[in-house]
């Protein structure tokens, strides 16, 4: 059972905060990370959330009074109330699928559920611990509470001019580097992209002529597209975020 007095041992400085929250810090070079625990009764899951550099007592309630009872054992994807930072869901995330807490409250990891405050496409819900790891590590700034929306992006792409690729297999990325394989691709007769979004739907896109693609959805040939290189950029944001 998480504790004050165990809060106390493992972050300095530790500030209760009223409703049950109190808010701990670990001041590091660069940074400070605030972690917010909704103290609650033994046997009950403990509900934390992670802030970099940003103190906001208000925000870190709601996103931890929204958690419920917090029992998920897979990822689960919640809606979250309106607020100043313009996330509209929240993980629920079983210890399983983090390393927080380690090497200072190992015991008590299992009784402990940590919630992400997040952007709509920057994550499925269905995630495997690996893929949401790779998620945290490489897309989302998940502690960064007033980052911009980091799109979850499955890509796979091939560039018979640049010899680029991934081969048969599948890649999280940015939405930077889509932009610059998209840009290689023009005039390229032997090459294609092929992207999955946070809702699972599919598009791929060839190049068409030196300055047009096709857009093709869900892999259906018939429901292909001509499109400008000056209007891809709008629609494909569009895309992965919706």
């Amino acid at each position: 059972m998480i504790t004050i007095s165990k809060l106390t041992n493992n972050f300095y400085p530790v500030e209760e905060v009223g409703n049950g929250i109190v808010r701990c810090a670990d001041e590091l070079p660069n940074k400070i990370i605030y972690t917010y625990f909704m103290l609650r009764s033994e046997g009950e899951k403990v509900p934390f959330v992670l802030s970099e550099n940003v103190i906001d007592d208000d925000f870190a309630e709601l996103v931890l009074a929204s958690c419920g009872e917090c029992n998920a054992a897979e990822l689960e994807k919640v809606g979250l109330s309106k607020n100043r930072y313009g996330f509209t869901h929240f993980l629920r995330v079983p210890y399983t699928y983090h390393s927080e807490l380690k090497g200072r409250l190992d015991l008590d990891r299992p009784s402990t559920t940590l919630c992400i405050p997040i952007f709509d496409a920057e994550f499925s819900g269905t995630e495997t611990p690996d893929e949401f790891t790779d998620l945290r590590r490489n897309i989302v700034a998940t502690s960064n509470w007033n980052r911009e929306i980091a799109p979850k992006i499955v890509f796979r792409f091939e560039n018979g001019n640049t010899k680029g690729g991934t081969g048969d297999g599948y890649v999280f990325t940015k939405f930077d580097k889509v932009l610059k394989e998209i840009k290689n691709l023009v005039g390229v007769s032997n090459g294609f992209l092929e992207l999955i979004n946070f809702n699972g739907s599919i598009i791929e896109i060839v190049a068409s002529g030196s300055a047009n693609f096709r857009w093709i959805p869900d892999r259906d040939d018939s429901r292909s597209e001509q499109i400008s290189k000056d209007a891809i950029q709008d629609r494909l944001w569009h895309f992965l975020t919706h």
